[in-house]
């Protein structure tokens, strides 16, 4: 205790560390924002949940580490969001550090109790994967404590700027004015084009809204929601975007009801388009910038869209953005 520093956690929680050199990381997302600061050479367990086999683009970070990779760590959690993990494998992992999003005070005191381990809290926001500009803001504070406790803070400065660049650019983006709705938005699986986000993290980035929530009564209305059909034909958007990780349910609801969706004006215009994923264990910031990007193309702005990509991608795992392209194989421009 005596040469350890002290830090403070995005919990406020003061921890004092000796030694930062093996790492664990626990909750959604957790991983992820370690994997972007290049420290995955430095982990010693691993939830159960990230050795499961990724959905392409929707984690990118499991993606570019690959399955042999994330299977050889011994399993310390199961893993999920407020889920405790096992006490007596993290005393055997000996990790230096514990990094944890998702778990509260009082959970995070009894693992650092029982194993005597330092724990450090990191956060995405007040909401699951984002939904404020204030949660980007907490992911880029999670960033670069990481990297002041791992020292790899020039790395984690690198990003948060450019992370920084991105929200600049795409603020200054203008749009005719036009009635816009995203659907299909995951909540605990894929789901129908009624499930949506009052305030989807794309659309802010953009300074867009979501129509159903602009003015009346769901003007107050915060994060994720689940609509009625009625509520998408009273409003019937002039654009209308969904969630590509639900694209295999929407269609077939479509296909089920094709004259309902055919009475919106999206469908009757051809304005109807498909988004990455960036909500898989929690936000995948890379494609959360990338989408903001897809929909400033689809509403007219002249982006280079696979060379944004590759820009934003590189950025987020330097030196195999191209590669990482290549394998996920997106399809960024309209199907």
């Amino acid at each position: 205790m005596l040469f350890g520093k002290e830090y403070t956690d995005l919990l406020g929680r003061k921890v004092t560390i000796n030694k930062a050199q093996s790492f664990i990381f626990l909750g959604p997302g957790a991983l992820r924002l370690g994997v972007y600061l290049g420290l995955e050479d430095k982990l010693v367990g691993i939830e159960r949940v990230e050795q499961k086999p990724s959905v392409s683009p929707a984690a990118v970070y499991r993606v570019y580490l690959g399955q042999d990779f994330l299977n050889q760590f011994p399993v310390v959690s199961e893993g999920g969001p407020g889920k405790m993990p096992n006490l007596e494998a993290l005393i055997v992992a000996n990790p230096d550090v514990i990094f944890t999003s998702f778990l509260d005070k009082s959970q995070i005191k009894q693992i650092q109790s029982k194993t005597k381990i330092p724990v450090v809290a990191l956060s995405y926001g007040s909401s699951y994967g984002g939904a404020t500009q204030k949660n980007l803001e907490d992911i880029k504070a999670s960033i670069l404590l990481i990297g002041q406790i791992a020292n790899v803070s020039k790395r984690a400065q690198e990003l948060v700027n450019f992370i920084s660049s991105q929200e600049k650019e795409l603020s200054k983006l203008f749009f005719e004015k036009k009635s816009l709705y995203i659907g299909g938005i995951p909540y605990k699986g894929i789901q129908p084009i009624t499930s949506t986000d009052a305030n989807y993290p794309p659309f802010e980035l953009l300074g867009l809204k979501n129509s159903l929530f602009e003015n009346g009564q769901n003007q107050n209305l915060q994060g994720h929601q689940f609509i009625d059909f009625e509520a998408l034909l009273t409003t019937n958007p002039q654009t209308i975007f969904l969630d590509s990780l639900s694209k295999t349910k929407i269609n077939q609801d479509y296909i089920a009801n094709k004259a309902l969706y055919d009475s919106l004006q999206a469908f009757q215009n051809n304005n109807v388009f498909w988004l990455l994923n960036f909500n898989n264990y929690s936000t995948n910031v890379e494609n959360l910038i990338l989408i903001a990007w897809q929909i400033a193309f689809y509403l007219g702005s002249n982006v280079p869209l696979h060379v944004k990509a590759a820009e934003i991608y590189e950025a987020f795992y330097p030196n195999h953005g191209k590669e990482l392209l290549k394998k996920l194989n997106l399809n960024l421009e309209r199907p």
